[in-house]
């Protein structure tokens, strides 16, 4: 398993948020923010699904 400390991408303030998609993908609105990537967030929807989002397409709780 890894840590914060492992994996840098994980050690961010917004990781394991809930978020809004803005544009729903594949009918799924809302997922967790999992890993910090150069182009957005990663995020985890109910499914297991990730998807990667530009920051401007997510609304974080």
């Amino acid at each position: 398993m890894e840590t914060n400390m492992e994996n840098p991408n994980i050690n961010f303030p917004e990781y394991g948020k809930q978020c809004e998609i803005f544009v729903p993908f594949r009918g799924y609105e809302r997922g967790t923010i999992i890993e910090e990537t150069e182009r957005g967030l990663m995020v985890e929807l109910s499914s297991g699904a990730l998807i990667e989002l530009p920051r401007d397409e997510i609304k974080i709780d």
